[in-house]
């Protein structure tokens, strides 16, 4: 069972707040509650209906549902995957049945019971930010916009592969298989695992801790994938424009959970892809890492 006490507070409030440059009392009249309400929500306390304010003012969404269903109706149905009664989970969250089937019902109750409620169902990821919508070239375009899939060409993925194959040991995760691009090629002598969310495997919901996480991320919900991956690992390596991984709140992120950027390896933008003008590399962010970042160009093959 997920351990409930990693999961007693929602310091994605605070990382929002902060990465807009507002003040508790800012954010606090923007979503019309109180100082200590919003101190309280930040630590994981209050009434979800005073959450929903704040998320509508830092525009977050709902870490287990998408944006257009309904959060109470799809909690259950995790619950349902999982193969729980709500007895089961009751008991498990400390909470009483009619507290879960308010949950379920119409989503309400306290913020503290329900981040019980999905911890004991494994969903980490209470909120997200919403994704945001692609304009123009920005990027490439996409296979399936409703799962925000990007297709990497086999020679881009096997360059970037043997870039930093020397440095790989252990586990090594594919967030996004897609067409298998990256996780085909990973070296053989690593422990192999994938996600793909349209195969039912949501990398926002794997909870194993690996060594390494390859591959070219939905670039709409980085910061997401970025956010859970420090959680899981010590190494990770996002193909994406420099742009999408080098902005303040992204940088504010992995000094908050004592990352940094070890190397940026630049890339040629694949034919197919739009050639926006913006710079595309492969970022490997590294737990601990101090030092100056590391920057080259990458060859793919011709």
């Amino acid at each position: 069972m997920e351990n409930i006490s990693d999961m007693s507070s929602l310091p994605i409030l605070q990382q929002e707040r902060q990465a807009r440059g507002l003040t508790q009392d800012d954010l606090a009249r923007m979503s019309d509650i109180s100082i200590p309400t919003l101190r309280g929500l930040e630590r994981g306390r209050g009434s979800i209906r005073s959450l929903m304010r704040v998320m509508k003012a830092l525009d977050l969404v709902w870490g287990w549902s998408r944006p257009e269903e309904n959060p109470a109706v799809s909690l259950a149905a995790r619950r349902h995957k999982k193969g729980f009664s709500q007895a089961d989970v009751a008991k498990r969250a400390s909470c009483s049945r009619q507290t879960l089937i308010c949950l379920e019902k119409e989503l309400s109750g306290s913020v503290s019971i329900l981040i019980s409620v999905l911890a004991v169902l494994g969903l980490r990821i209470p909120l997200r930010p919403r994704a945001s919508k692609s304009s123009g070239g920005l990027v490439p375009p996409k296979n399936a916009p409703a799962q925000d899939l990007v297709m990497t060409p086999p020679e881009l993925a096997t360059a970037v592969i043997a870039h930093f194959a020397d440095q790989m040991t252990g586990s090594i995760l594919d967030p996004a298989r897609g067409n298998g691009a990256f996780f085909d090629n990973f070296p053989s002598h690593l422990e192999r695992h994938w996600c793909e969310v349209t195969e039912g495997s949501d990398f926002l919901e794997w909870s194993q801790p690996v060594d390494w996480v390859v591959t070219n991320p939905p670039w709409s919900i980085i910061r997401s994938f970025s956010l859970h991956a420090m959680s899981l690992a010590s190494n990770i390596v996002w193909v994406a424009p420099v742009t999408n991984l080098a902005t303040k709140a992204r940088l504010r992120d992995l000094d908050h959970h004592e990352f940094g950027i070890a190397e940026l390896a630049f890339l040629e933008t694949p034919k197919g892809w739009p050639q926006s003008g913006f710079q595309l590399c492969a970022a490997h962010i590294k737990k601990g890492y101090r030092g100056s970042w590391q920057v080259g160009q990458l060859a793919l093959p011709k």
